[in-house]
């Protein structure tokens, strides 16, 4: 498939789908705003909304998108990804997880009606506040049950960067496992500065969890974010 028509086919998926998170949102919103913002209902719509994204990315990829699961732990953890693209958010639904937040900077909680639902889903705005801070509302948000999200380079890289410990602090500081997720292909169908897709094959893959009390240690966040790292950067290459 030439370039031109590969950017075609895959930016009117990209079209259908705005389309669709604007009318969707607008409509929720409204629903959300008469009813009350309840936990739960939002974030089984956010999911809704992530399985539709995930769909428009397999038509975008040729149906050529690959999931590899394993089991998660059955304690709350910590999902740690890279992070080549704005779609990032919702690799986590393709794996059928609902009950989790995510810690992110101020920007996406300003997004026009979803800024306001994931701030009532629980996820965490990391603008202003110390990392002892966010650590202690996401322990809360495992006490609560709920998977903690974090992508480690702190903003989208299409080549993996430095992994910053944040995650893995929250990890050791809760005693709970971290699972790493490998995504390779959305750098190219959208990396950083695009917002229109272009066609690429995608592969997500789930690593083993990693459990954190083996690296209950000084330096262990550190020596634990370098190792998590490796294993995804392995995974990249491989997959």
């Amino acid at each position: 498939m030439a370039d031109f028509l590969k950017k075609i086919y895959a930016s009117f998926f990209a079209v259908t789908v705005y389309a669709w998170l604007f009318i969707a949102g607008f409509a929720a919103y409204i629903y959300f705003f008469l009813t009350g913002y309840k936990e739960k209902q939002i974030r089984i719509f956010l999911y809704a909304q992530g399985k539709i994204i995930q769909a428009a990315i397999v038509f975008a990829s040729g149906f050529n998108k690959k999931i590899i699961k394993c089991p998660l732990p059955e304690k709350p953890s910590v999902l740690v990804a890279n992070h080549p693209s704005t779609y990032d958010t919702f690799v986590f639904h393709s794996f059928n997880i609902i009950n989790f937040v995510c810690i992110a900077k101020g920007w996406p909680f300003r997004i026009l009606f979803y800024g306001k639902f994931i701030e009532r889903a629980g996820y965490i705005n990391s603008d202003n506040k110390t990392a002892g801070q966010i650590i202690e509302l996401a322990k809360e948000k495992l006490k609560q049950g709920l998977h903690v999200a974090i992508f480690p380079e702190g903003t989208r890289q299409k080549e993996t960067g430095r992994f910053r410990s944040l995650a893995f602090a929250l990890a050791i500081a809760a005693d709970t496992y971290v699972v790493p997720f490998a995504i390779k292909g959305l750098e190219e169908m959208l990396p950083p500065g695009k917002y229109m897709p272009t066609y690429s094959p995608i592969v997500y893959k789930q690593l083993p969890a990693v459990y954190a009390g083996d690296f209950n240690y000084e330096a262990g966040d550190l020596r634990m974010a370098k190792y998590v790292k490796e294993s995804i950067t392995e995974e990249l290459k491989n997959v």
